[in-house]
């Protein structure tokens, strides 16, 4: 890998999803991902922010190889990925692992913490001895703040917030390049959140972690990103520094996403801008801009013609009105 390529790059990639029924003759899909491209280098975190049914998690599924892309590719490093894969290795697979939204059902409610910890490297390292995975198993439950008693307790036994630190402790075992972080504090109380938080940029800050870090709380995003990449129905609608983004958005749908974010300051008074309608469905997707229906300065262009990202004041905008922003 060259000095300045990216540790996790994505290129156009798209997921269709073939479902039952046709239209005028065609089958039909589901658009969950198209054509998107991102990259992410050592110790930085991405965020991808959106709506309900933008994408995000389905990015996720793509990029932990759970699914293949129906197009594109993304590359860990000097291999590529694409639909023509096959099963990838072991050593692809614990390069990138992931923190799922609930800690609730992330964890095998039959299995003590041990079993939970060390089962990784029991599959795919079975070189290791069972000393070896006991002792790293306990190693990790102490780097995520757990004591050496929750070894041999069950997930019942344990808080939202311990889950999830034990998720993480989970991840870490095949000591990963990338960790993608699916809503990983969104189903905790506000106070763990902070935790949560706290202790990833701390391993971020230790192993030099590559986060892809999945959210629709932007307050979350603005703690935790260098850089985001806002999507709707699918596709990346503005993508770039974050300071850039939450301090000058180009974007109406971003900017909508940062009017509806509270703030604690009763002195700051916030405008909030509304959208009207609904999301359209990811199975016929408007024409031109996916936005164009729900947009307040949309043209009788954004209904034809569908605009590629492109640079805007530091950071990458499609819409065809972001210079005038």
């Amino acid at each position: 890998m060259s000095v300045n390529a990216p540790l996790l790059s994505g290129e156009n990639l798209t997921r269709h999803y073939d479902i039952a029924g046709k239209r005028f003759g065609e089958k039909l899909s589901v658009k969950a991902l198209q054509g998107v491209s991102f990259r992410l280098d050592k110790g930085e975190t991405l965020a991808v922010v959106g709506e309900s049914g933008c994408g995000k998690s389905t990015l996720a599924r793509l990029i932990t190889m759970i699914e293949p892309p129906t197009e594109g590719s993304f590359r860990i490093g000097d291999t590529v990925v694409d639909k023509k894969t096959g099963r990838p290795d072991k050593d692809l697979r614990a390069a990138v692992q992931i923190v799922f939204q609930d800690p609730y059902s992330s964890l095998n409610p039959r299995q003590k913490i041990g079993t939970i910890l060390a089962e990784p490297l029991l599959i795919n390292r079975p070189d290791i001895s069972r000393e070896d995975r006991e002792k790293k198993a306990r190693d990790m439950l102490a780097l995520v703040g757990l004591r050496p008693e929750h070894y041999d307790r069950y997930p019942h036994m344990f808080s939202g917030g311990q889950r999830q630190r034990i998720a993480v402790a989970r991840a870490l075992m095949m000591n990963p390049k990338v960790l993608v972080l699916d809503e990983p504090v969104s189903a905790l109380d506000l106070s763990v959140q902070a935790q949560i938080l706290n202790l990833l940029v701390d391993l971020q800050d230790e192993f030099g972690l590559a986060y892809l870090f999945i959210s629709h709380d932007l307050s979350v995003v603005k703690h935790m990103a260098d850089r985001v990449m806002v999507m709707y129905l699918g596709r990346p609608v503005e993508y770039g520094e974050r300071d850039e983004i939450f301090g000058n958005p180009r974007h109406p749908y971003t900017k909508a996403l940062l009017s509806a974010t509270p703030i604690a300051d009763p002195e700051r008074p916030k405008q909030r801008l509304k959208l009207e309608g609904e999301l359209p469905s990811p199975i016929n997707p408007p024409a031109g801009c996916a936005f164009h229906p729900r947009c307040p300065i949309a043209i009788s262009r954004c209904a034809a013609d569908r605009p590629d990202l492109a640079p805007v004041a530091g950071r990458d905008v499609a819409c065809w009105r972001a210079d005038e922003a």
